[in-house]
C-alpha cells in the first residue's frame, strides 16, 4: 500500500512542470493506457456527458453563449500555451496550431460565430474524431503527468470534443453527408502548403511526413511506406461515411 501511494505521489511533483523533456528522468514519465491516462479519459468523458445533458435543456440563447465561450476559451488557451513556452525558452515551430486539432480551433471559432454546413462538417468530421484519436493515442507521453504540456494537451483536446458534442447536443449541428467532398477538398487545400512548411521547418504537422508513433497510422505506414498518406485519406473517407451516414435523413 505504501509503495502504491509513493508511486502515485511521484507523478504529482511540480518539479518538472516546465522542463525540457530531455531533462526529465524516465521514472517521472507516464505511459499510454496506464492509470493516469485512463483517469484523464474518465474525467473528461464524465464532464462531456453531463455538459451535453445540460446543453439539451438550455434555451437557444444560452446555447449560443456556451458555444461561443467554449470556442473563445480554446483559442485563448492556445495563445497562452505559446506565450508560456516562449517565456521559458521552449517554444518551437511544432507548437504552432497547424496540426488537425490546432486547425480545429479556428473552425470551432468560425462555427461558434458564423455557423454553416462546411464548418459544421469540419467540427463534426475532423475536430471531434481527430481530438478523440489524439486522446486515445497520445504523443505527449515524453512529458511528465504534471507538466504544462501534458495538462494542456489533455484539456485542449477534451475541449475540442466538448465543443463538437455540445453543438450536436444542442440540435443545431446536423452533419450533412453531402459536404464530405467539400470537407475533403478543404483538407487537401490545407495539406499542400503544410507539407512544404514541414519540409522547411522540419516539423510534422498533420502527420503528413511521418505517422505518429503508436497511432493507427503506423500499421498503414508498415503496409504502404511513404504512400501511407493516401491510405490514410481513404481510411478517413470511410470513417466520414460511417460518421455522417446516420444523419442523412435529418440533414
Amino acid at each position: 500500500m505504501i509503495n502504491d501511494v509513493t508511486s502515485i505521489i511521484q507523478y504529482l511533483t511540480l518539479e518538472y512542470f516546465f522542463s525540457d523533456p530531455n531533462d526529465v528522468p524516465e521514472d517521472a514519465l507516464w505511459s499510454a493506457y496506464g492509470w493516469q491516462h485512463l483517469l484523464w479519459l474518465f474525467v473528461m468523458a464524465a464532464i462531456i456527458f453531463f455538459a451535453c445533458r445540460a446543453m439539451r435543456k438550455a434555451d437557444k440563447s444560452t446555447q449560443d453563449k456556451v458555444l461561443k465561450y467554449v470556442a473563445v476559451w480554446i483559442a485563448i488557451q492556445e495563445v497562452i500555451k505559446d506565450l508560456l513556452f516562449a517565456a521559458v525558452g521552449l517554444f518551437t515551430y511544432d507548437h504552432l496550431p497547424f496540426h488537425f486539432c490546432g486547425i480545429s480551433i479556428f473552425f470551432s471559432l468560425w462555427y461558434a460565430f458564423r455557423p454553416n454546413e462546411l464548418n459544421a462538417a469540419y467540427v463534426y468530421g475532423m475536430s471531434m474524431p481527430g481530438a478523440f484519436c489524439a486522446l486515445i493515442f497520445p504523443d505527449w507521453t515524453n512529458y511528465p503527468l504534471i507538466h504544462f504540456s501534458s495538462i494542456n494537451s489533455f484539456t485542449i483536446h477534451g475541449e475540442l470534443i466538448l465543443f463538437a458534442a455540445l453543438a450536436v447536443a444542442s440540435g443545431r449541428l446536423v452533419p450533412n453527408i453531402k459536404k464530405i467532398p467539400q470537407l475533403f477538398a478543404v483538407i487537401i487545400a490545407m495539406a499542400i502548403p503544410i507539407y512544404f512548411l514541414n519540409k522547411h521547418w522540419g516539423t510534422n504537422f498533420m502527420f503528413i511526413n511521418d505517422p505518429s508513433p503508436g497511432s493507427p497510422l503506423m500499421p498503414l505506414y508498415d503496409m504502404f511506406g511513404d504512400g501511407y498518406v493516401i491510405a490514410a485519406a481513404v481510411l478517413m473517407l470511410i470513417v466520414w461515411v460511417i460518421l455522417f451516414l446516420p444523419w442523412r435523413k435529418r440533414a
